[in-house]
């Protein structure tokens, strides 16, 4: 029964592997290469990147029979229908553009968090979406939300899912020479990066762009790239680009909103309004067909040949030569010596690099050699990989380390993973077959993991780093994770976990803006049907009895009615008629949902956005009569619910009106 009606939390679990834990891919394209692909679009307002970056969801731009294949540590191989990959600027680009805004963006006390910043504008939200609700209405409109709250690009030291995985250089093959290629790679290597980024991890790759039309042998193109990659060390993929016009292929309109942030949407609403050319701040572009499969076709081989073997390979290199060792015997007996007697001659032994190692407090990072950052990675690779397990253990190991060195930032953020990838590996596809955890189990990661880390997790975000946002993204993530364990195992015993969580959240929201006595209208109004959504999924029923909630449905609210035989018969006005849902009585919670549908449906109407409130209504039939005005209980005309219903009317009546 799909009662609620709301974003499956499935979905939401997709999307977050989508926009979240994949893998960052860096392009920096020439000139002449930019030159070449507009002009093969035949439009001169857009860059090389807003065409790159659609086809990196490739669960949307797929190939024919596309399929990943993905080894683990422990050589075991799945395949999966995507895997999703973030195309963003360079990175230099992205550094540059932090430390030009951290002056606006700081947020601690201390010296090293000074420089951290807050993953997104509350404010900025709370705009764009009540912008996006005029078009964008029912589930899609919390999913936009859950997306643009869980989507970031900010590069810290904690967190590597942001650091990018391989650099591409996009030349033309017609007018960039072998000396420019290596002239760029020589200049990227030699910015000042920040000192905890691994350089040395990144896979750096090279698209060529030709037009066929100026070549008749492609061989030359192809002793290009054996030069490439005998000089450079670097492998290439060539990719044809024909000038715009001659060819007859239709067109492809291509997204310009996939995997954007929130700011970049303020941006695109913003140009919409105020741009002279009708192609600027567009949602969605033409690119010829023949373009966009060839497109999808190269990326994919860059994907499955390239990318991922790399990362495989670099995730065994680091699990043999640093976390095999240090889960030995011999590691863990030279780490106690090290924390207890602060012996350097312990350190040296262990690595070579111990200079280095340490913890710096004063800037909040661990130096790029440390085997706490290249750990940190190694787990964060593993998501991506999704190997879920292993990368719980991982961050279950690191964990220590980081509070032994008081590393607050890398704390929290990596109690924030063990439950992320706790309940991803219970909710994985592969798993779904398995049996519903014991009760044991499910008590032990509720009150061992769970609850503790969310507390520890909150103290850290809010009250030593002042970064509230942070605290918000883990929490909508964690929410929607645990709607997907609950749907998966049936566990809606969870719900009130749930519930408060999603509570808090709301109180997050309103503490980050109570200085600018700002409100938060949508925001609040989506949560609430959140929490509505939550607890009328909140079924104490075996799958043998959910036929139950079926006659109910069909029933609700109202109650049975006398049968044929009993008409003769006279009628007791103080007998109680039997109830419609006496079946399912005190095993849902649909009042209680209904309660916030309300409260939602409340915010919406203050806004006066009635298609939405439609939506909501629908979601509380079963528990009022939505239809008109009755001498309910629930329809006295100083409740909510009968304001809401009057509401409506008036404006049908108007709208009748108008017609």
């Amino acid at each position: 029964m799909n009662y609620p009606e709301g974003l499956e939390p499935y979905i939401a679990r997709q999307s977050l592997l989508r926009h979240t834990f994949s893998p960052v891919v860096s392009l920096q394209a020439t000139y002449n290469a930019e030159s070449l692909l507009r002009k093969g679009i035949g439009n001169h307002d857009i860059s090389l990147l807003q065409i790159f970056r659609p086809y990196g969801n490739n669960a949307l731009y797929s190939t024919n029979d596309q399929v990943f294949k993905v080894t683990n540590n422990q050589l075991i191989t799945r395949t999966y229908a995507s895997f999703p990959v973030r195309f963003e600027p360079p990175l230099p680009e992205l550094v540059s553009i932090m430390n030009g805004s951290s002056a606006s963006g700081r947020t601690g006390n201390a010296v090293g968090e000074g420089k951290l910043q807050q993953l997104f504008s509350v404010s900025s939200l709370e705009v764009l979406l009540k912008h996006s609700s005029a078009v964008v209405r029912d589930k899609t409109l919390y999913r936009l939300y859950f997306e643009k709250v869980i989507t970031s690009k900010c590069v810290v030291p904690f967190d590597t899912f942001n650091h990018p995985a391989s650099q591409i250089f996009v030349i033309d093959y017609h007018n960039d020479t072998l000396a420019n290629l290596r002239q760029n790679i020589v200049n990227f290597r030699n910015f000042n990066f920040p000192k905890y980024f691994q350089l040395d991890d990144l896979l750096v790759f090279v698209f060529i762009l030709y037009d066929p039309s100026q070549i008749n042998d492609t061989s030359k193109v192809q002793l290009f790239q054996t030069e490439i990659k005998n000089q450079l060390d670097a492998n290439s993929i060539i990719v044809p680009i024909t000038e715009y016009g001659k060819s007859e292929d239709g067109s492809f309109k291509l997204s310009q909103t996939e995997n954007s942030t929130i700011e970049e949407d303020i941006q695109r609403i913003f140009l919409q309004s105020n741009a002279k050319c009708s192609s600027v701040g567009m949602d969605f572009i033409d690119i010829p067909s023949g373009l966009d499969q060839s497109l999808r076709k190269k990326i994919y081989d860059f994907i499955s040949k390239y990318l991922i073997p790399h990362m495989e390979k670099k995730v065994r290199v680091w699990d043999d030569q640093i976390l095999s060792p240090k889960r030995s015997i011999t590691g863990r007996f030279f780490s106690v010596s090290k924390r207890l007697f602060n012996n350097n001659e312990y350190s040296n032994i262990m690595s070579p690099d111990s200079a280095h190692s340490s913890y710096n407090s004063n800037e909040n990072y661990y130096h790029k050699s440390a085997p706490e950052q290249t750990l940190r990675k190694l787990a964060d690779w593993s998501i991506i990989l999704k190997d879920f397990k292993y990368a719980y253990s991982t961050y279950d190991v690191i964990k220590k380390d980081y509070v032994n060195d008081k590393a607050w930032a890398y704390v929290a953020s990596t109690q924030e993973m063990c439950i992320i990838s706790l309940i991803l590996a219970q909710t994985q596809k592969s798993n779904s077959s398995a049996s519903k955890p014991d009760k044991n189990t499910l008590r032990k990661i509720r009150h061992d993991i769970i609850e503790p880390y969310l507390d520890n997790l909150s103290y850290t975000f809010n009250s030593r780093l002042n970064l509230r946002t942070y605290h918000i993204r883990t929490l909508v993530i964690v929410i929607e994770l645990l709607l997907c364990m609950c749907e998966t195992y049936n566990i809606p015993s969870w719900s009130d976990l749930i519930e408060k969580n999603l509570c808090k959240c709301i109180s997050e929201f309103d503490a980050h803006l109570a200085p600018s006595s700002q409100k938060l209208q949508v925001v609040r109004g989506l949560l609430y049907e959140r929490i509505g959504y939550t607890l009328g999924k909140c079924i104490f029923l075996h799958d043998e009895d959910r036929r139950l909630l079926s006659i109910f449905q069909k029933s609700a609210p109202k109650t049975d009615t006398p049968a044929k035989d009993d008409e003769e018969v006279e009628p007791n006005p103080y007998k109680l008629e039997k109830r419609a849902d006496i079946g399912i009585m005190g095993l849902a919670r649909f009042r209680q949902s209904s309660i916030w549908y309300i409260l939602s449906i409340k915010e919406w109407m203050l806004l006066e956005n009635y298609a939405q409130v439609n939506y909501l209504l629908q979601n509380i039939k079963m528990t009022f009569n939505i239809d008109d005005i009755t001498k309910e209980w629930y329809d006295r005309d100083d409740l909510v619910l009968y304001f809401i219903k009057n509401k409506i009317l008036q404006n049908k009546g108007v709208s009748n009106g108008d017609t």
